[in-house]
């Protein structure tokens, strides 16, 4: 659907914040058009509450090549600069792929970049959050290095029950500086992005965990249909809806 359209369906389905993607993937972006998407976000009345970066490329920032680093830093650097320049407070980053070829062991060199970075957005009065992805060891050794107001923690619950040892473990670790959650079911053989409540996650559980129960950000459906060929986008957007309130209710220790 044409992203207007989309803001109009988020929005009278009862949400009052949403982010957006700066990826290709999204039609104005794809069309240079990436500037007008603040505004028509903000004119629908909602919350223009993080971008997302693209995780295409994101392993190179532990690339043995300079070159590949040097990229790196100078794209997430123009994600900054756009997020400063829109007023948008969080830009949400991987530092590994969602799925596809995985980075090795974190490097000395990608650790100093990221510091770079995280420097830059402090500058520019930008929060970053890393979304835990394929390889939790790498947010560990991110957050444990970097020790920054400016750098926290994106949870991702279908990510955190397919690729953790243990899920849960993040929040234990880093409640602490969580920013961004994005809530999402899943099979638990791959990361459908489902509504919670349509998979195997167990939610009573997950909305008990401290962290979860203290956080003060924005609830964030990062979700699919899991019925598109029965399903009009306004009737996803009414259960999107109620998914979320269940959630909210089961987090003030109200609902079942």
């Amino acid at each position: 659907m044409p992203f207007g359209d989309r803001l109009d369906l988020i929005k009278r389905a009862g949400f009052n914040a949403t982010g957006f993607w700066l990826g290709p993937e999204e039609e104005l972006v794809a069309k240079g058009r990436i500037d007008i998407l603040p505004e028509l976000i903000r004119s629908r009345g909602l919350y223009l509450d993080y971008v997302h970066a693209p995780d295409m490329g994101c392993n190179n920032v532990w690339s043995p090549s300079n070159a590949s680093r040097r990229e790196w830093a100078h794209t997430y650097r123009s994600y900054i600069d756009f997020c400063a320049r829109y007023l948008i407070p969080i830009l949400v980053i991987h530092v590994s792929q969602s799925k596809g070829e995985q980075p090795g062991e974190p490097t000395e060199d990608g650790i100093v970049l990221i510091e770079d970075l995280v420097k830059f957005a402090e500058d520019s009065g930008v929060m970053i959050a890393i979304e835990n992805t394929m390889q939790p060891a790498l947010l560990h050794h991110i957050l444990t290095c970097i020790q920054s107001e400016y750098l926290n923690l994106c949870y991702d619950t279908s990510h955190d029950f397919l690729y953790s040892p243990r899920p849960g473990e993040l929040l234990e670790r880093w409640g602490h500086r969580l920013l961004v959650v994005h809530l999402g079911d899943n099979d638990g053989v791959l990361d459908r992005h489902w509504l919670p409540g349509l998979g195997v996650l167990n939610w009573k559980e997950i909305t008990c965990w401290s962290p979860m129960k203290t956080y003060k950000g924005s609830l964030t459906l990062e979700v699919f249909s899991k019925n598109q060929e029965k399903e009009s986008p306004s009737t996803f957007m009414t259960l999107a809806y109620q998914s979320i309130t269940w959630l909210h209710n089961l987090l003030k220790g109200e609902g079942s």
